[in-house]
């Protein structure tokens, strides 16, 4: 029987497509509902990146087994997820800073001004850190921050899965070839 050999690009592309769909729907919902900034948003960030990386990781390994899954690959698979869900969220967030809604950026920084000030900083302070930021809240830049960011937690996410989610080759002759033309008794 032929083994059918799964690329990393293809698991990485498909499950950072659906990743990236969920991110969607977790930002959309909480926009509809008039809370885009809520801090259950970003858990459920962390949940959708730990899941979908997670899950392709447990997929692959589950239909490569002649293979297994190493750590390098597993690592890289996670990263990739991560990488590929981010760029979709980052075109998505881009069109709702630019297009939808060019507003929000306001009401993103009038979000963080009352929060610092409700931790105690003085007004001076703050006026002081929102106007630095005020001069790099683009939606260019959020977007690109969207794509590193989601990358870089992915990435540290893929360390640690990465562990777990290790499977040794059943056919530890995988990758051996050999040369039965060459070979003389």
């Amino acid at each position: 029987m032929e083994h059918e050999h799964h690329s990393v690009n293809y698991f990485a592309m498909m499950h950072g497509l659906y990743m990236g769909l969920a991110l969607i729907m977790n930002l959309l919902i909480f926009y509809i509902s008039g809370n885009p900034f809520s801090e259950v948003s970003g858990f459920l960030t962390y949940a959708i990146l730990i899941g979908g990386t997670g899950f392709a990781m447990w997929s692959f390994a589950r239909l490569n087994t002649d293979e297994g899954l190493p750590y390098s690959r597993a690592l890289g698979l996670g990263t990739l997820v991560s990488l590929f869900g981010a760029i979709l969220f980052a075109i998505f967030t881009y069109i709702l800073y630019k297009f939808i809604e060019p507003g929000l950026i306001e009401k993103m920084l009038s979000t963080m001004e009352e929060k610092l000030l409700a931790q105690g900083y003085k007004d001076d302070f703050v006026e002081k850190a929102l106007g630095a930021q005020k001069n790099f809240m683009t939606p260019a830049i959020l977007s690109f921050a969207q794509v590193f960011t989601i990358t870089l937690m992915g990435f540290i996410f893929s360390l640690i899965m990465a562990i777990f989610f290790k499977k040794e080759p059943e056919n530890p002759f995988y990758e051996v070839e050999t040369d039965e033309e060459g070979y003389e008794q």
